[in-house]
């Protein structure tokens, strides 16, 4: 009789042990959880704001587009870096042709006929091409650069190195901030990217007249590609968190608005 007493009290004990431990796994569980819950919804929270802080520092001094490094920032123990620069400085994927896309694919290191089926394929993607799409291109209007990852052919690394270079905003080129790979996928010559390089060293900035100077009659067209104003109109910022834990967002902003925003 007392041996089934303790065998019953001890099955009791152990019983009631894994409630206790069960029911604490639970609460860390869940604490842990809503802690991740509310770390993401404050990330979320002060990377907008950080983006809008961005944008208005290079509103005060534009110098700052022309630089790699990031502006730090700190709230609470959160550690940020925001890096700002001028978004209509790449190529504008509603506005660009198979040729300047398959130019800006050789620029940066491509094949020719790697670029070539590459920048068919974006075309058809868009809805301004057939040749690997029956139905109508879903993505007509194109909202997020991510989009890219579902264009035939595409692949992870080539979709790292493009992004740099292409804009989902329909807009022309700022001349003033562009990069030579853009520049030359726009129609300009070496010596034209060092003369336009120069004359930002000296002048600050590139205006129509002047280009269309460089280029000359036969060329000025080409000048019609770009836009003039020292301080762009679109931008994209990306804000990193590193410290505690790392997060990242990006965003282009304009007019006081965030356009488009994601996470890779």
């Amino acid at each position: 009789m007392r041996g089934s007493v303790f065998i019953y009290v001890l099955w009791l004990l152990t019983l009631i042990s894994g409630l206790v431990f069960f029911t604490l796994y639970q609460l860390r569980y869940s604490y842990s959880r809503s802690s991740h819950f509310v770390e993401n919804w404050t990330f979320l929270y002060e990377s907008r704001a950080l983006a809008f802080v961005g944008v208005n520092l290079a509103l005060k001094d534009p110098s700052l587009l022309r630089l790699k490094s990031p502006l730090p920032y700190y709230i609470g123990n959160r550690k940020y870096r925001i890096y700002v620069s001028a978004e209509e400085a790449k190529i504008s994927l509603p506005l660009a042709n198979k040729e300047i896309l398959r130019s800006l694919m050789q620029n940066i290191g491509m094949e020719e006929k790697r670029a070539d089926e590459l920048s068919e394929s974006i075309m058809a993607f868009l809805g301004r091409g057939t040749e690997y799409y029956d139905a109508p291109a879903p993505h007509e209007n194109i909202h997020t650069i991510t989009e890219l990852l579902y264009v035939k052919g595409m692949d992870e690394q080539t979709y790292r190195k493009l992004q740099q270079y292409l804009t989902p905003v329909a807009t022309l080129t700022n001349i003033n901030y562009a990069p030579k790979e853009v520049l030359l996928a726009l129609g300009l010559t070496d010596s034209e990217v060092r003369s336009v390089e120069e004359q930002i060293k000296v002048a600050g900035y590139v205006d129509f007249n002047w280009l269309q100077a460089l280029l000359g009659p036969s060329r000025s067209y080409i000048a019609l590609r770009f836009v003039y104003v020292p301080i762009p109109l679109y931008y994209r910022v990306k804000v990193v968190k590193y410290e505690p834990s790392y997060d990242e967002m990006d965003f282009i902003v304009s007019g006081g608005a965030v356009l488009d925003a994601w996470q890779e």
